[in-house]
C-alpha cells in the first residue's frame, strides 16, 4: 500500500499543477468541480475527488482537460527547457467599424498607466517607424493602415475613401493623448539605416501601381516622413524630447532587426509588446520573457552607435542620408505624374 502511494505521489503532483492552471483559465464565478464534471461527463462528487487529488485522473481525462484549457503537458511535467507563459493577442480587422479605434484606446490606457507610474521608462527596437512618431501625421498613419488592410483583408476601398471613413475626432484625440504621454516618459530607441525604408517602399509601390490620383498625396507622405526625421534629429541633438525635455536616447544599430520590441518598465514590473505585421502586437506580461527581452535590447544598445551627446558627426551623417532617401523618392514621384 505504501509503495502504491509512493508511486502515485508524482502523478498527484502533476494533477495538482493541472488544476492550478485550470483555475487560471476559469472566470471567478465558475465552479471548478462543476466545470470538470461537465467536461468529463461525471458527477460533481466524482469531479470534486479529482480536483482535490484524492482520486487520480485517467489518461483520457487528462487529455480532455489539457486540450480544452490549452495546457501543455510539458509544463505539468515541469520541463525546464520550455518556458510557457500567457500573452494577449487581438487581431485588428479594419473593415469592422470602430475596431481600430478600440485598439488604439487600449494602447492609450496602457501608456497612460505607464506615465503615471514611478520610475517609468521605455526601451524599443524599431524595425519600422514606431507608432509614437507615426501618429503625429494622420495621413501617413492612415496610409500605412490602408496598405495593411489591403494586403491582409483585400480591402477594395479607394485610399481617399478609407482615410475619410477611419478618421474620427475621437481617434485623433486618442493619438494626441498617446503622443503627450509618450513625450512624458523617458525612453531609448534603437533604429537602423533601414527603419524608414519600409514606409518609403510602400509609398513607391503605390505610386507604381497608380493608387494615387495625383502626386499631392505621395508628396505629402514624403514630407511627413521628413518631418519625423527632423523632430527625431532635434530630440537626438538635445538628448531630450517634448516640451518637458524628457530624457531621450537614440541608437543606430548596424544589425538587421528581426522585429520591433517595446519594453515598458513601471513600479518594478515590466510589460513587453512584440509587433506583428503593421499594427497587431503580442502583449506579454511574463517577467522572465520581459527581463530577457530588456537584457537583449540593452546589449543591442551597447553594440550600437549612440547618436545623442557627442556623436555629432555620426548623427549628421545618419539624418542626412535618411533625408536623401526621401529626396530620391520625391524625384521619382514628380517624374511619375
Amino acid at each position: 500500500m505504501k509503495n502504491q502511494e509512493k508511486k502515485a505521489a508524482p502523478i498527484r503532483e502533476i494533477q495538482r499543477r493541472l488544476f492550478e492552471e485550470v483555475i487560471k483559465h476559469l472566470p471567478s464565478k465558475y465552479s471548478l468541480a462543476l466545470e470538470v464534471s461537465e467536461l468529463l461527463d461525471i458527477t460533481v462528487d466524482s469531479a470534486y475527488r479529482r480536483t482535490s487529488c484524492t482520486q487520480l485522473l485517467r489518461i483520457d481525462e487528462l487529455y480532455i482537460l489539457c486540450k480544452h484549457f490549452h495546457i501543455s503537458f510539458d509544463m505539468l511535467l515541469d520541463v525546464k527547457t520550455i518556458h510557457h507563459f500567457d500573452c494577449v493577442y487581438r487581431p485588428v480587422n479594419l473593415s469592422i467599424q470602430d475596431e481600430y479605434q478600440r485598439y488604439m484606446l487600449a494602447l492609450s490606457k496602457n501608456i497612460d498607466r505607464l506615465r503615471s507610474s514611478q520610475d517609468a521608462n521605455m526601451l524599443m527596437s524599431a524595425m519600422d517607424i514606431p507608432i509614437f512618431h507615426l501618429i503625429r501625421h494622420k495621413e501617413l498613419t492612415f496610409f500605412k493602415l490602408y496598405t495593411w488592410s489591403q494586403s491582409v483583408y483585400n480591402d477594395q476601398r479607394h485610399l481617399d475613401d478609407f482615410m475619410k471613413e477611419i478618421e474620427t475626432p475621437e481617434l485623433i484625440s486618442c493619438y494626441q493623448k498617446i503622443i503627450r504621454n509618450y513625450e512624458s516618459i523617458p525612453s531609448a530607441e534603437i533604429w537602423t539605416d533601414n527603419t524608414i525604408h519600409t514606409t518609403l517602399r510602400l509609398i513607391s509601390y503605390y505610386v507604381d501601381i497608380c493608387s494615387f490620383s495625383s502626386k499631392d498625396m505621395p508628396l505629402l507622405l514624403c514630407d511627413q516622413v521628413t518631418n519625423i526625421l527632423n523632430s527625431l534629429e532635434e530630440w537626438t541633438t538635445r538628448g531630450a524630447k517634448g516640451e518637458r525635455a524628457t530624457p531621450f536616447q537614440f541608437y543606430l544599430s548596424e544589425m538587421v532587426l528581426e522585429n520591433t520590441f517595446l519594453v515598458m518598465k513601471q513600479d518594478n514590473s515590466r510589460n513587453c509588446m512584440v509587433k506583428l505585421f503593421t499594427i497587431n502586437s503580442l502583449n506579454v506580461l511574463d517577467e522572465e520573457f520581459c527581463k530577457e527581452t530588456e537584457n537583449w535590447l540593452n546589449r543591442l544598445a551597447q553594440r550600437s552607435v549612440p547618436l545623442c551627446g557627442g556623436s555629432e558627426k555620426e548623427r549628421i551623417k545618419f539624418f542626412n542620408a535618411q533625408r536623401q532617401n526621401v529626396h530620391f523618392l520625391v524625384k521619382k514621384i514628380q517624374n511619375s505624374f
